[in-house]
Parts: C-alpha cells; structure tokens; sequence
C-alpha cells in the first residue's frame, strides 16, 4: 500500500460538500450548513490524509501530488478562512510545491475579487466555474443562485487576481431553452475567452426536484436527437474560436486541457478526500459516506471515513481504464496500454477483433497521429455507452 498510495496522491481530490442550497438538476453529495460546521469541516481532509498516510506508514512529506482539485458542492462556502486552513492542514502531510495544476470549482453567486486573491495566494492556478446557462429565466427555473451578470462578474475576478487558466460549465438540454437561448448562451460563453468549456449533456437524477417535474409534465425536457444537435451545434461554435474537443464533456485552447480529470481518463491512480469522495489504488476502490456529520465524526475519531473498500478482479481494472481512455480524442494505443498493464495481453486480440468490427459500423477509429490509437468517431461519442457495452 505505501507505494501506491504515493502513487495514487499524485492526483488528490477534496470534495467540500456544502452549498447555499440544492440545485433542481443536482445528484452530486452536497449539504446546506452553518457557519460552524463549515469551520469544523476544514481541516478534516487533512486529517484523512493522515490516517491514510499512517495506516499505508507513509511519513509526512512524502506524498507529492502533481495535480490538485477542489470539487463540490461549493468549495467557496469553506470562506477565505476556512480554505486557509484546509489547505495548512494538507500541506502538513503532503508536499504541494510540486504541483503543475491546481483546481477548484466556483460559483459564480459566491466568487468575489477578495476570494480570488486568497486562492492565488495559496497556490491555486486554475479555476472552474459554475455558469451552465446564460439566460436568467433558465438559472432561475433550475434553482442557480446567480444570474448572468454576476458569470461575468465572477471571470473579472478571477483575472483581476491573476488567473490565466479560467473554465466555465454549461449544460446542453435544459428545460426552457430553446435553439435561439442555446445559442446565446455559447456565444456569450466564448465572449468570456475562457481557456477550457466543458459542456455536459443534462442527465436527470432520480429523486431531484427537476426529475419530479419532469415526470408530472410540468418541464419538458429536449429529446436525445435535440439534445445531440445543441452538442454538434456548440463543438462547432467552440472549434471555430479555438478549443478543441478532446474529451466527451471537454473542449480547451491547446495545453488547457485539465490535467487532472486527464490522468483520471487515462488510468492513472487518484486519491479522493472529503464526504462522498472516491479513490483509486491500484486495483482497490472505495468511497467515503456521503454524510458529512458521520464523516467528522469518524475522522475526529482517527478512523476511515469510507465505505468497504473492493478489489477489483485485475482484469475487470484494466477494462474499466480502457474505457475511460476511449473517451478522450487522443484515444487509446492498445500496444502502449499492454505495456502499461502486462495483464490486459490476455484480451488484445479479442479487443482488437472488437474495435475493427465497431469501426465498420463507423462508431471508432484509429489514428494514425496517436501511434494508431482507437478512438471514438464523432457518431460513436452519441451512443458511447452502447461501445463501451461491447468492449466489456
């Protein structure tokens, strides 16, 4: 475990789950607390790190992450005070002065110019933030706690800090918006020049407010085909103002790309802190108790805050990389990723077999610039899951 917990480090993830409140569409763990629980949170991801670090009898110092990320929820809500000390108590144990890339999302109702300035100071280099509509009806139909002045307001303050590697969110499919809102919304978007947009395509979550209208047929929402004409739509308005998509969800400038979801995609090892944050070691996963109140308990305790861990069969491991790697526009070379994990030998030929079949169906591809790596053709990114399906 110690040197793949070193390994895994190298890429750290702290989810802070707190929000000023749900939005309609939101699955992901967050929780609405007060200003005490918030400052009680703060040096818990630390203190995880270092029952990880004792129980794998790693010494303080030796982790060296090289991409850092701050996820949510809301990172802000922690206050300038309260990143301050997160970030002193992760610097207790692990060494941050080798880090290329360090991210943490914003909101735009939460970003001020004095919150900027103290993520710069602390090292951060990278943003992300929140905007998913340029409409204010929409924002405020899906429970966003800004509107489209404060998205512009929020990239200002970032810059004026000194930022230079900004990203914004949006999400395709939204209830309301229609072509022309769509539109917009991605111009107004690229007027912001950010250096990295990811675009997801609206999923509904089970239980969300959203979900609920949706199925009493109070919000309508586009169909898969409408859905897939918002998305050629955007990649064609980002490719002609520069960023390139080289992933699913991602598009950047050349070398914005993230570095850290990067590593993830391509099978790289990662360390999640924090409620409801996950990890990969080598072959073991887990992730931790989406309860933030049974989280500090157990970490004030000195115990793991996370569910039973699980062994992946090894080659049920290299499957689940292989997957991920398809997703990026840089594709997967199996010859490279066998060399990487000796244990995959024993499906090449039958993932090749795979692969030359779906590319005559026109849903992969190789190419020939990547060392002949496969990848997803334009039409196999809409049905993704079905060639994931046959690779498995």
């Amino acid at each position: 475990m110690n040197e793949s917990l070193r390994n895994a480090a190298k890429h750290l993830y702290v989810h802070v789950p707190f929000c000023q409140g749900k939005c309609d569409y939101c699955g992901f763990y967050s929780v609405v607390a007060d200003e005490e629980i918030r400052a009680e949170f703060a040096p818990l991801p630390g203190r995880e790190l270092q029952i990880l670090m004792e129980a794998a009898d790693v010494p303080p110092g030796e982790l060296a992450p090289q991409t850092v990320y701050f996820g949510g929820g809301t990172p802000a809500m922690l206050g300038e005070k309260g990143l301050r000390t997160l970030v002193a108590d992760l610097r207790l144990r692990a060494d941050l002065s080798q880090v290329k890339e360090w991210t943490v999302e914003l909101n735009p109702a939460t970003t001020t110019r004095e919150l900027a300035k103290t993520l710069r100071e602390l090292g951060v280099n990278r943003v992300s933030i929140g905007a998913q509509s340029f409409d204010d009806e929409v924002l405020r139909r899906i429970g966003r706690r800004h509107d489209v002045a404060a998205i512009g307001q929020a990239v200002a303050a970032v810059r004026g800090a000194g930022f230079e590697n900004v990203g914004l969110d949006l999400i395709a499919g939204l209830p309301g918006v229609t072509p022309e809102i769509w539109r917009t919304t991605v111009e107004q978007a690229l007027a912001l020049a950010p250096e990295h947009l990811s675009i997801y395509a609206l999923t509904l979550e089970c239980g969300t407010p959203m979900a609920k209208r949706v199925e009493e047929g109070v919000d309508k929402i586009d169909d898969p085909e409408q859905q897939l004409a918002a998305l050629a739509e955007a990649e064609d308005a980002l490719a002609k103002a520069g960023l390139a998509r080289y992933e699913i969800s991602n598009y950047a400038r050349p070398g914005r790309e993230c570095l850290h979801n990067l590593a993830v995609w391509r099978g790289e090892d990662y360390l999640g802190l924090g409620p409801h944050a996950s990890a990969r070691v080598g072959v073991r996963r887990w992730t931790n108790h989406a309860d933030v109140r049974g989280y500090m308990s157990m970490v004030f305790e000195g115990a793991r805050p996370s569910c039973e861990a699980e062994d992946l069969e090894p080659m049920g491991d290299v499957t689940e990389r292989l997957l991920f790697g398809l997703r990026l526009a840089e594709g997967v070379a199996l010859e490279n990723f066998v060399a990487r994990f000796p244990v995959a030998a024993e499906r090449l030929a039958e993932w090749n077999a795979t692969l030359a079949r779906l590319a005559e169906q026109g849903v992969v591809e190789r190419v020939a610039a990547t060392g002949g790596a496969w990848r997803l053709t334009s039409r196999g990114r809409e049905v993704a899951d079905a060639v994931i399906m046959e690779l498995i």
